[in-house]
């Protein structure tokens, strides 16, 4: 509900494009990642060409290149990713724009963060990667799209499991066997 408001000031503020509003640091702080949250490009875009950071985080660490991620924004991603945004960053539970555009089966999102060089390999607070996210999802065209980029299969989380026992809690059999055939090194 918070993020909804705080956006609504955004828009705003967009919309009057009012230089004493603009200038208020709640605006300046909140307003772009609350944009981001609900996926809000324009308003994204506003404020950072005003000189808003582009890394800039909320409470848990997002950055508007995770919101984009997580909320399917392939705008806020190119947007952010121009701006110069840190591609690894992680929020505070570990997970960064990768992770959550591969759990959440946003491809085109996936394609774009591999392209700018993401690390396929980044584990998240659970030690997880993309791919075990998105293995455990159950999304085959992302895993492919991991390991074409040289996400390594044999990568173990906290718990001790890799992708392929994520892949098989969903019983993806298609998935478990392009892991099994990418552990094998083919």
């Amino acid at each position: 509900m918070m993020y909804k408001f705080r956006a609504l000031v955004a828009a705003l503020a967009f919309l009057l494009s009012s230089p004493a509003l603009a200038q208020t640091d709640l605006t300046q702080t909140h307003s772009m990642i609350d944009a981001a949250a609900i996926g809000n490009a324009d308003v994204v875009e506003y404020w950072l060409k005003r000189g808003v950071r582009v890394d800039l985080t909320d409470e848990q660490g997002r950055t508007a290149l995770i919101f984009g991620a997580f909320g399917g924004s392939f705008e806020i991603v190119e947007i952010a990713l121009s701006l110069g945004a840190l591609i690894d960053r992680q929020d505070t539970g570990g997970s960064s724009a990768l992770v959550w555009a591969s759990s959440q089966g946003e491809l085109e999102i996936v394609e774009k963060l591999l392209e700018a060089n993401a690390n396929a390999n980044l584990q998240n607070g659970q030690g997880q990667t993309s791919l075990m996210v998105a293995a455990a999802a159950g999304h085959y065209d992302i895993v492919q799209s991991l390991l074409d980029s040289n996400a390594n299969p044999t990568i173990l989380d906290y718990t001790g499991r890799s992708a392929r026992d994520w892949a098989l809690d969903g019983r993806n059999r298609d998935i478990i066997r392009l892991l099994e055939k990418a552990e094998l090194g083919g």
